[in-house]
């Protein structure tokens, strides 16, 4: 946009003003990483006026970049572009961590022309700032040519650092909030699966189930007399008898298994992969080990009841109409709840809070 002199020139820096004040409020308020980082390309659109622009995501094994989102004159078929690790300004952006402005590109050293090859774009000027989250760079905004000027402006680069930074900001915050909810998913006392942490494996594990035409078990734990015991033993012995019969499930079952507490003497184990004999082989250990361990450990005689459930191929849905499964799926319903599988339009966020929770392990 070329601003015009005096008094209208006035009137559109204070619309500007006014739009880059209502944008950092739509960035903060956005529900996902997708729904923000498009609020920031639309925002650098309307602002800064380049001709092309796009967010290119990093992966997280190759540091290969692809653009991801695009904004302007760039084709839609580039979407999806591989830009491979080092490769061209972007990639050096991107391996070096720093932020790139080019004026011009034909007297630039790092330009090459033989590397930028958009079709049907000429590169004269470059904008590129790294999206950064926790000190670990996840993508780029990557700007090409201002439009009805020859060059990108030291003021263009600043507003397009600042709205980085708010981005930065707002995915930091979502992931704040993410950390949170998975607390909400375990266990406070025992560490295992509450029964919402419980219920989005079980979605997730009956799908693949149902797609590979895999084996699915379920084995249904109950404390006997629970309530009696509590009653004559009091709730610290109820603790004890919780805790113990938790660490006891954790250590007979695989990584892959996934235990959870549904209800204060209920357990669940999910069991990917395995037929109803491998099941009832995981019933018999936790039996003797209980046998020989309970009244060790805790000083009361506790039992429990263990159910199996078996299904396979497209009959793992069956496992929802269990008795305890379709009395939590029944709560959730009632609080206006739902475990679905992501969308489209969000499997950018999945991606880039994969990738956060992958650097930290």
């Amino acid at each position: 946009m070329n601003i015009p002199k005096g008094e209208d020139q006035d009137k559109v820096l204070s619309l500007k003003i006014n739009l880059l004040h209502q944008l950092t409020r739509d960035i903060y308020r956005a529900k996902n990483v997708d729904e923000i980082l498009n609020r920031v390309m639309d925002g650098l659109v309307a602002l800064i006026e380049p001709e092309a622009a796009a967010f290119l995501l990093r992966d997280a094994a190759t540091h290969d970049l692809k653009y991801s989102i695009i904004r302007g004159s760039l084709n839609e078929g580039i979407k999806g572009k591989i830009v491979h690790r080092g490769e061209g300004l972007a990639g050096l952006a991107v391996e070096t961590d720093q932020d790139i402005m080019i004026t011009n590109c034909s007297t630039d050293p790092r330009f090459n022309p033989e590397l930028e090859n958009l079709e049907g774009l000429e590169f004269k000027s470059v904008l590129a700032v790294p999206f950064r989250l926790e000190k670990n760079v996840f993508g780029l905004f990557f700007l090409i040519n201002k439009k009805g000027q020859q060059s990108f402006q030291a003021d263009d680069f600043n507003l397009l650092a600042m709205l980085v930074k708010q981005a930065e900001f707002s995915v930091e915050h979502l992931i704040l909030l993410k950390k949170m909810q998975e607390l909400e998913e375990i266990d406070a006392l025992t560490g295992i699966h509450t029964p919402q942490g419980f219920f989005k494996h079980l979605q997730k594990e009956t799908s693949r189930a149902e797609r590979y035409q895999l084996d699915l078990s379920l084995l249904e734990i109950k404390i006997d007399y629970y309530q009696k015991l509590l009653q004559t033993f009091g709730q610290e012995a109820g603790e004890r008898v919780i805790t113990n019969l938790s660490y006891i499930l954790k250590k007979t079952t695989r990584k892959v298994d996934v235990i959870g507490r549904i209800e204060d003497d209920l357990f669940l184990i999910l069991l990917p992969h395995t037929n109803r004999s491998g099941a009832g082989k995981l019933r018999e250990r936790i039996l003797k080990i209980l046998e020989h361990q309970n009244l060790r450990s805790t000083g009361i005689p506790y039992t429990v009841t263990i159910n199996i459930f078996h299904e396979s191929g497209e009959n793992t849905i069956n496992l929802y109409n269990l008795p305890t499964v379709l009395n939590f799926l029944n709560q959730l319903k009632r609080r206006h709840h739902s475990c679905r599988p992501l969308q489209p339009g969000e499997e950018l966020e999945e991606n880039i809070m994969s990738s956060l929770f992958l650097a930290k392990k």
